[in-house]
């Protein structure tokens, strides 16, 4: 017994140890990712504020530029050139930089804006989709046990909350887009084989749209009641979902 002791002993202060030591880099882990995209979500808004001072300075000149269409995501893009646009969610606490590789589709699942490795990733647009060209814009984001990055799409799961927080903003250097929700998604692993939404890039032809829609429909847990017309923008977000093992819960919605 003793001899057994004296093995158990180590062995349980290792795990511990271990067990305390993984506990404190997700801890880290979090404080960073909030202080990292709390500045940049400031940042942003700092550059606003200031086309906003700009405007209202410049009054009704013919030069004026409304702040929609500031240099702000001109200049966070100095900092990385890998910086497609910015989502905000009003109602939820999705503010975030949306970045977009040429061919790694899968970096920002695990590097944050400054290419750091980090758990939380950052959100980015599929490497297929062309921002001005492609009919379906499609963004992916983590589930963060912390709340944050596309853990709150999951409050899209209420009726109620879909009815009233419907509004999607993404800014790009070129355009401030806004989109209406139309479809709210759950799938599992087989309905995202039966229907990979996540293919569903170039929409150009009428029928390849409409049966991109019909097949939302089908696994919609919510709809809108304005459906669009064929040739409408949209913007897909997808997250995970773990009340289905490899689930997905995926929002799409219509440029208005």
């Amino acid at each position: 017994m003793k001899k057994i002791k004296k093995v158990l002993y180590p062995v349980c202060g290792l795990i511990i140890a271990f067990a305390l030591w993984n506990l404190w880099s997700i801890q880290q882990s979090e404080k960073h990712a909030e202080e990292l995209y709390g500045a940049l979500a400031r940042q942003k808004d700092s550059h606003r504020e200031t086309a906003q001072r700009q405007t209202e300075r410049d009054g009704d000149d013919e030069n004026n530029t409304d702040p929609a269409d500031s240099d702000w995501l001109v200049k966070l893009k100095e900092q990385n050139d890998e910086l497609a646009g910015w989502i905000t969610i009003p109602g939820t606490v999705i503010d975030y930089p949306v970045m977009q590789t040429e061919e790694d589709n899968d970096y920002y699942l695990t590097h944050d804006f400054e290419r750091s490795e980090d758990p939380h990733g950052t959100p980015f647009l599929d490497v297929n989709c062309r921002i001005g060209e492609s009919e379906n814009l499609i963004i992916y984001g983590h589930h963060m046990k912390d709340g944050t990055m596309f853990q709150n799409l999951m409050l899209y799961k209420d009726a109620g909350f879909c009815q009233s927080n419907g509004l999607i903003l993404f800014e790009t250097p070129g355009e401030r887009a806004q989109y209406q929700i139309i479809y709210v998604l759950l799938m599992s692993e087989k309905d995202t084989e039966k229907f990979p939404y996540y293919k569903c890039v170039d929409l150009s032809m009428e029928e390849i749209y409409q049966g991109f829609l019909k097949q939302c429909s089908r696994y919609a847990i919510w709809s809108g009641e304005e459906l669009p017309d064929p040739g409408t923008k949209l913007l897909t977000l997808s997250t995970c979902e773990y009340t289905n093992e490899n689930g997905k819960l995926v929002v799409v919605a219509k440029q208005i």
